[in-house]
């Protein structure tokens, strides 16, 4: 099953390589046949561009009242030990 995904991936690689050389090696004889070329159609439009609306914005104070005694050092270690996730069994 590997190895299938793995043929796969190298097709979809090599498909992706073609089309990109054969996007950038493409030419056209005459005028004619650019204006009906797909590829060169596409190329040359302008993408549209989305319009967007800044939200207004406004100073907000905000008062904080920190009443709390000083943390002994002891208890900003027991926070920190808490989140530290430890090595995965093997």
């Amino acid at each position: 099953m590997r190895s299938a995904s793995k043929h796969i991936a190298w097709l979809c690689l090599f498909l992706t390589l073609g089309s990109v050389y054969a996007f950038a090696a493409h030419h056209h004889s005459n005028l004619s046949d650019e204006a009906q070329c797909t590829i060169c159609v596409v190329a040359h439009s302008a993408s549209p561009i989305a319009a967007s609306a800044l939200p207004t914005s406004f100073l907000v104070l905000i008062l904080f009242i920190v009443l709390a005694g000083p943390l002994s050092a002891k208890q900003r270690l027991v926070s920190f030990a808490l989140t530290v996730r430890p090595p995965p069994e093997v």
